[in-house]
């Protein structure tokens, strides 16, 4: 008789796995508690699924222990993952930053055939279906789900994280863990957006292509470069998310942050000021804002314009223009925290890896027991890496527990 083994989770890591059990002849029984199965893969992306990267490598991985991802990295890598798709009927195309999408760029494309394969190798789902509890004993798991006991040979944890609690995220992976002995590496958002302490309302919606420091307690932590995006509370746009991490796990220690944006990282400061010096040519009895206006965006310029002592651009002597050099590439913000779990794409921290089985994904604390995806203290880089990662160790724990 094939043994049964229970995934909890209907996300990427979960069916992946549920896939590669099932091809190695295990009866699989998926649970989840929404009513959609991959809810969260139908939101990535921007709708499209970001699915890899063309170039995933350990620097991409964030953790306590990074090197916990090179096993399963090496069994399921780039070209891997698009043969493991192809073979789906999912042909994946490249868009910016070496970015994998499928080429229907629909994230519902992967999910429907996902889906299908599961259904196809008799994976069976149990929607709406909330594990409240797992146990053990003598070497069997029970599942206590919406008041029924069910026997289950092996359990795979796949529940995700904090991230997108609308999307159904929630705390009961780490809670089974617990229950086993496990300890957790404390979780904090990343990919999310950073609020800040100074009002930003006049250049709300202004969008700059620039490069953004973070300073903790007064030392640079990390830099990005990329989408600015001002907002009512902060800040957003591709180069937030990807310092993003760095942020919100010193907001956990409490550290002073403040960030310093070059809103013009294409002109270095001494070609800014000259190209300035003969901007001023044109003055002609300007505002500093009027003057700054076609050169940056409007709202930006009589941002700008109110850190100056002076208004007109004809009164702009040397000093002045230094000043105003060093607000354009240096535009200091003081962060007062993030959008927390409701907005972040990937919770980082959670199960401690050092007592899970690189190799296999199961626990070294209860025979049996596997954890794979976001739940674990493994999150990575905006770009399809986090995507990667849920595949690639769905796929690590899908071999053991459909042996």
């Amino acid at each position: 008789m094939s043994s049964i083994v229970a995934i909890i989770g209907a996300g990427a890591s979960g069916l992946v796995a549920a896939i590669t059990a099932a091809r190695k002849g295990a009866k699989v029984h998926v649970y989840e508690k929404n009513k959609k199965i991959g809810k969260k893969i139908l939101a990535t992306g921007n709708g499209r699924c970001n699915v890899t990267n063309l170039h995933v490598e350990l620097s991409n991985f964030h953790g306590s222990n990074p090197s916990f991802v090179n096993p399963s990295l090496s069994r399921f890598s780039t070209s891997t993952c698009r043969a493991f798709f192809s073979e789906l009927g999912i042909e994946l195309v490249e868009g910016q930053r070496g970015r994998l999408y499928p080429r229907s760029l629909q994230s519902s494309s992967i999910v429907e055939l996902l889906v299908y394969e599961c259904k196809r190798l008799h994976v069976e789902f149990f929607l709406e279906q909330e594990v409240e509890k797992i146990t053990n004993a003598n070497g069997k798991f029970s599942l206590h789900v919406e008041g029924k006991t069910l026997h289950v040979n092996k359990v795979l944890v796949a529940t995700g994280g904090l991230a997108m609690p609308t999307l159904g995220a929630s705390d009961s992976g780490y809670m089974f863990a617990k229950s086993f002995g496990h300890s957790m590496v404390p979780t904090h958002p990343s990919l999310v957006q950073i609020e800040c302490k100074e009002d930003l309302k006049p250049i709300s919606g202004v969008k700059v292509e620039g490069s953004i420091e973070v300073y903790e307690d007064g030392q640079i932590k990390t830099s990005a470069s990329g989408d600015i995006l001002f907002t009512n509370y902060g800040i957003s746009g591709s180069a937030i998310l990807e310092i993003s991490r760095v942020v919100s796990h010193a907001l956990l220690y409490k550290r002073a942050l403040h960030v310093k944006i070059d809103l013009l990282p294409e002109y270095s400061k001494e070609q800014l000021k000259n190209l300035l010096k003969k901007r001023l040519t044109h003055s002609n009895g300007k505002s500093v804002a009027l003057w700054l206006d076609g050169f940056i965006n409007s709202k930006l310029a009589n941002f700008i314009e109110k850190s100056l002592h002076v208004k007109s651009a004809d009164a702009l002597n040397n000093k002045e223009l230094t000043k105003l050099v060093y607000a354009l590439k240096n535009m200091t913000l003081h962060v007062s925290d993030t959008k927390g779990f409701k907005t972040a794409e990937v919770t980082a921290g959670g199960v401690n890896t050092n007592y899970i089985n690189s190799q296999t994904m199961e626990s070294k604390l209860q025979s049996g027991l596997y954890f794979s995806g976001e739940v674990v203290d493994i999150d990575a880089d905006c770009g399809g890496y986090n995507l990667h990662w849920a595949w690639a160790s769905g796929m690590s724990a899908g071999h053991n527990i459909g042996q």
